[in-house]
This record gives structure tokens, sequence and C-alpha cells, in this order.
């Protein structure tokens, strides 16, 4: 009879393959979307506000994602109990998220610019995906974003991947869920906040059995970076350097002098700059705020030890070697990594002004 550790190895291996494979047919389709559809319909895949999100949309989630569930569909699952959340501790979690993403946030960033910047590409372009969600129409970030990602994201890295080796350990089915989710994203600059968001949502799966819970938490964060902070940081953005380094000088030259006329440009200047800067300014004190809370929430939850991990009736001892010693794993470690060099290769061949 096989044993734990044995089946162990095989599930974790044949997801990950399984995910791998996904990933591959993903990026395919979507490559076939780019260099051979887009030309015979007369689109420019760069210019185009439509086609990248349309090329996302077909491939992962009407194409790849069905057949991943037909794929996985057979293998043997063993549900975590179900526990409803009440909406108390349900909101408490937006901060505690909210913490995590800017920890994550900071070091993907820092790794992000170390791999772009010495090549001569800027911020704005150091991630495809902020060059695409800058110039695209609201309607398509919030179908693509803020409601299809969350529930395709969810069901494969949370609901698939939990219910087939929550059995054999909840803690190493956590960290697994977490890592394959930040590595999956395939770049530095959304890696690390994914993994650890992605491992709180897999510790409140697991806690309740509902994946809805995550998809609603994955669809706040998507719809809030998104929709809302690319709605307040456009006017941001588009305010003139020259105007606004005219304003902060009369403005100074004012305290001095108490000139009306200056006193009058300088109201003419603040009326047309500050309607601009004032929606994302409020935006960011606001989820600097939930940020702060987020930490201390943490704290006090790290100091109390309220984070309980559950002992599971077929658990494996040392399970992560057999969740990340397989085949499988390994070639979705291979598949994540390609991924990562092909998305910075092409950003820098793309944007690039230093080679």
């Amino acid at each position: 009879m096989e044993n734990n550790e044995s089946k162990m190895k095989k599930m974790y291996s044949f997801y990950a393959l399984s995910v791998a494979i996904f990933g591959v047919a993903v990026t395919l389709l979507q490559l076939g979307g780019s260099y051979g559809i887009a030309p015979l319909i007369g689109v420019n895949p760069d210019e185009s506000g439509w086609f990248p999100f349309v090329n996302i949309i077909v491939p992962m989630y009407i194409i790849c994602f069905p057949i991943l569930l037909l794929v996985l569909k057979k293998s043997e699952v063993v549900k975590p109990e179900k526990n409803k959340l009440s909406f108390g501790k349900f909101l408490l979690f937006i901060p505690l998220m909210a913490a995590m993403i800017a920890v994550g946030a900071v070091i993907g960033i820092i790794l992000n610019m170390l791999c772009t910047l010495p090549f001569g590409v800027s911020m704005e372009y150091s991630t495809e995906i902020s060059k695409i969600m800058m110039n695209s129409h609201p309607f398509w970030r919030i179908l693509t974003a803020g409601i299809l990602a969350p529930i395709v994201e969810e069901m494969i890295f949370r609901k698939l991947l939990i219910d087939r080796t929550y059995r054999y350990g909840e803690w190493v089915a956590i960290l697994t869920s977490g890592i394959m989710f930040g590595l999956f994203h395939g770049n530095f600059a959304q890696c690390f906040f994914a993994a650890l968001i992605g491992g709180l949502f897999a510790y409140i799966y697991c806690r309740t059995g509902n994946v809805w819970y995550t998809i609603t938490l994955h669809a706040i964060l998507n719809l809030s970076t998104s929709v809302i902070s690319m709605a307040t940081m456009k006017p941001y953005m588009s305010v003139d350097q020259a105007m606004l380094d005219e304003y902060h000088n009369l403005s100074v030259e004012y305290l001095s002098s108490q000139d009306p006329a200056i006193a009058e440009r300088v109201t003419e200047l603040g009326m047309q700059i500050i309607p601009k800067m004032l929606p994302f300014m409020a935006w960011s004190g606001l989820v600097g705020t939930v940020m702060f809370a987020g930490f201390i929430l943490w704290i006090v939850i790290l100091v109390r030890k309220k984070v309980v991990i559950k002992k599971t009736p077929d658990q494996v001892q040392g399970g992560m070697k057999y969740a990340w010693g397989n085949i499988g794993m390994i070639l979705f470690l291979v598949y994540a990594l390609a991924t990562f060099a092909i998305n910075y290769i092409a950003i820098i061949v793309k944007y690039g002004s230093v080679v």
C-alpha cells in the first residue's frame, strides 16, 4: 500500500506540472495573439487599449482554465472544514493584507529596478503590466483585474491546490500556495507581495473552507490598485512640472514679500494644480493609514500567537521536501524562471536605452 509521503509527492508533482503546462499554454496562445492574430486584424498590440486584455482573457480564462479544471477534476480531494468568517474579522484582513503588500512591494520594486534601470528602462516601463494598465479603459481593468483574475487565480492557487494537498500538512500547503502564486506572476515587482498575500489567502481558506472570502479580498486589492489608484494617479501625473515649480517658488517668495500680485498668481496656479493632485494625495493617505493599521495588527497577532496551524490526519513530517522535491515542481520552477527571464529581456529590448 502506498504511504502518505509517496502520495504527497505525486499529488504536488501532478498539480505543479499541470500549472506549469497551463502557464506555457497561456503564454504560447498570447504570443500567437500578439504576433499572429493582431497583424491579421490590423491591430497594434502596443497601442490598442483593448487587445492586451482580450489577449489575456481568451487564452487564460476562456481556453486554458477550463482545461486545467478538467485535468485536475479526478484528483482526490480533502477539503478544509467549513467555517463562517464574521464581517468584522473579514474587514480586519484588509489592513493585514495591505501591510503585507507594503513589505513585499518594497522588496519587489528594489529588485525590479536592479533588473531594469541599469539598462535605461524608466520606472514607467519597468513592468509591462503597469504600462498596459496605465493606458487602458477602466472597463477592461475592472473586468480583467477586478473580476476574472481574482476568481481564476483563487481557484487555481487556493482551492484547487489546497483541496488536493491539505491532508498532507496545512503549513506546507499554505507556503506552497503563496510561493507558487508569487512565482507565477513572472516579475519581481509583483512576486513578493503576491507570495505574502497568497500565503495569507491560503491560511484564510484553510480556516474557512470558503474560497469566496479570498476571492473578495483579492478583488478588493485589484480594484484598489488597478481602478482607484489609476483613476486618481492619471490627473496627478498630468500636472505640468514647470507649473508645479512656479507654484512652489512663488509660494516661498510670497511668505517673505507678501506681494498681492504674487498671491493672486499663487491662487491661480493652485486652482489648476490642487484639484488634480488632491484625489491621489487623499487616496494615498487612506492607503497609508490602512497599511499602518495593518502593521499594528500584525504585531498584536504575532505577540499573542494568534496564527494557529492545525495538524491534519495524514500529516507528513518534513513535508516541504516532498512538496518541492519532485519532477513536477522542478518543471514548474523552470517555467517560472524562464518567465522571469523572458519578461525582463523583452522589457529591456523594448524600452531600454543602454546596452
